[in-house]
């Protein structure tokens, strides 16, 4: 009984073992290759845009914005991804300079990239971490600066 059940921890082990080898080989096989710099404009229309005033008094702590919309390269000639965010207030009331705690995922032909952040409300230029990311992203890390302007904002991605 005892050495049976030595058999079946040895072989709990090496089944973990394996698999934690095999998950980190997958993820660095993955990783997004480190101090590329990407340049995305976000803006030109055709997304979709919605506030979520859950107590119906405007926007307020905790009120949400959720959006998605097209990423364009830097030239703005062809469409290369889609945003998605959702940002909810984080100020008592929502007033220019208020923040913004902002998640952003910009989903890409290769993978995607997740930012998060605070975003004052109105013109900006702040940076956001990168905290993760999917497919040739996997596993990415560093940050990414939205330089918004009145027509658009510029996205410049550091992976580090």
């Amino acid at each position: 009984m005892v050495r049976k059940r030595m058999l079946v921890v040895a072989a709990v082990l090496a089944v973990s073992a394996t698999t934690m080898v095999g998950l980190a080989v997958a993820q660095t096989g993955n990783a997004a290759r480190p101090n590329e710099r990407i340049h995305v404009v976000a803006g030109g229309g055709g997304g979709g845009l919605k506030f979520l005033d859950f107590d119906n008094d405007g926007l307020t702590l905790g009120d949400r914005l959720v959006a998605f919309g097209p990423l364009l390269n830097e030239d703005q000639t062809k469409r290369v991804g889609t945003q998605y965010f959702d940002c909810w207030v984080g100020d008592e009331v929502l007033l220019d300079g208020s923040p913004y705690v902002c998640t952003y995922v910009l989903k890409f032909k290769a993978g995607s990239i997740t930012t998060q952040g605070l975003d004052p409300h109105g013109l900006s230029d702040v940076l956001f971490a990168i905290t993760g990311g999917t497919g040739a992203y996997a596993g990415a890390t560093g940050q990414a600066r939205y330089l918004e302007s009145e027509t658009q904002t510029d996205i410049y991605i550091d992976l580090g």
